[in-house]
């Protein structure tokens, strides 16, 4: 399964275009659907609504706002925020490689570091 990503203002959108044009992925930047600034309840709802993966670099909002609602779709947490664009691509490549054997994360994320480890952690609602 390939899965469609959404990235978040905080990874580069230079990043969805080269997944897109080397790689043949689905990513469309936040800024590429007029995202930049919507609140962080907002794009995980956007994302959820769009069957797009959410990959982003703010881990402690987003893992809040995954366990106040019900039911939240797939997201990829980038732990070390402070990445290169080329490590940032690196990280997602990786990210890409570890879902693709998990055709549906609901209630899950994948956290992943540059280094590399990823964990996939369930976050049911609080």
């Amino acid at each position: 399964m390939t899965h469609k990503l959404l990235l978040d203002e905080n990874l580069s959108p230079k990043i969805a275009d080269t997944l897109c044009r080397e790689d043949g992925v689905d990513a469309v930047h936040v800024c590429d659907r007029g995202l930049l600034r919507t609140a962080d309840d907002a794009l995980l709802e956007r994302a959820f609504q769009e069957d797009r993966v959410l990959v982003t670099c703010n881990v402690a909002d987003f893992v809040r706002f995954a366990k106040a609602r019900e039911i939240h779709g797939d997201l990829v947490l980038v732990e070390e925020g402070d990445q290169s664009r080329a490590d940032q691509l690196k990280t997602i490549r990786r990210a890409l490689d570890a879902l693709a054997g998990k055709p549906d994360m609901a209630n899950h994320v994948l956290r992943i570091w540059l280094d590399g480890r990823s964990v996939f952690e369930e976050i049911p609602p609080v």
